[in-house]
């Protein structure tokens, strides 16, 4: 079999930013390799050199495209439902909550870096009058709490329908008692890259396991997560890390194949001004349909490398 061919692509973000990857191309088959700068441990250019040959290493967006352009995975639902992505200050985030719950939204993830933490009941009591109560919630604050401010937060939130809190902990190695001790539930994000699927039981109690493939080394490394997590009753929680739409597409085809799932963390693809598909990604009402064929890649967008 002929190697794939290798595209650079880029595009425009909605706050006036770009997204660079590369798709790689295997007779109708696609593939995403887009590492995001400031997470993932390789840059474009490592995976330039990669696809030359010039490193000893497969980075983790590469192995992700590679895979994608061979995945077999066998749906086990029709439809994966969505998060939606909510940032900004207190005002902006209640008004996007309320503009996707109207759409259909039933699930937010709440980055909460420009959120005062004696603002979130405030923000979260607002936000589930608002919704009648019926959607889920994610805070995420990019381990950037200490473990007593996190306690004190948890108790403050424990009677509203907080999903989990993402990776809350400045100090990750606290992670365990943090579980077992917070009055609401907690979830593994960037951990997940510092540790085996054999280590995740180390952190038995934890409510669910945010899998990115383009971080974490491929989708078949997230899958023994997700296996290894559902023996541990932890739910699988599939997330983006602002691909385009071939790696939001195949993201969403694995989110349907795993056996326990919550709602899939995609949302990054709103952000993308434009996309190298012909037409967009159909995610109306915060649903990812399983059975909705990849859309025609536009190739006047890409630059053959």
């Amino acid at each position: 079999m002929n190697p794939p061919r290798a595209y650079l692509y880029r595009l425009p973000l909605t706050d006036g930013g770009s997204r660079e990857g590369i798709l790689l191309r295997q007779g109708e088959r696609w593939g995403d390799a887009a590492p995001l700068p400031g997470w993932s441990r390789e840059t474009l250019e490592e995976v330039k050199a990669s696809l030359r040959g010039s490193e000893d290493f497969v980075p983790a967006s590469l192995r992700c495209a590679r895979e994608a352009l061979v995945e077999d995975w066998v749906p086990l639902r029709k439809e994966v439902p969505l998060n939606a992505l909510l940032d900004g200050n207190a005002d902006q985030i209640l008004a996007g909550a309320v503009r996707a719950y109207r759409e259909g939204c039933r699930c937010f993830k709440i980055k909460t870096s420009r959120i005062d933490s004696a603002q979130l009941a405030d923000l979260v009591g607002d936000i589930t009058r608002e919704t009648e109560g019926l959607c889920k919630l994610r805070l995420d604050p990019n381990r950037s709490w200490t473990f007593e401010e996190t306690l004190r937060i948890a108790e403050s939130l424990r009677d509203f329908p907080i999903e989990y809190f993402e990776e809350p902990l400045a100090d990750a190695h606290c992670l365990p008692e943090l579980i077992a001790r917070s009055a609401c539930p907690i979830a593994l994000d960037e951990t997940l890259r510092e540790i085996s699927p054999a280590d995740l039981s180390l952190f038995q109690g934890a409510a669910a396991l945010v899998l990115k493939p383009t971080l974490m080394g491929g989708f078949e490394h997230c899958r023994e997560f997700a296996c290894e997590g559902e023996r541990l009753g932890m739910t699988s929680v599939v997330s983006a890390a602002y691909e385009s739409g071939v790696g939001i597409h195949a993201l969403g085809r694995f989110a349907a194949s795993l056996p326990r799932i919550s709602a899939a963390g995609l949302d990054t693809y709103s952000r993308l001004e434009s996309d190298v598909l012909s037409s967009r990604l159909d995610l109306s009402g915060f649903v990812f349909r399983a059975d909705q064929p990849l859309p025609t890649i536009d190739e006047s967008l890409l630059v053959l490398l």
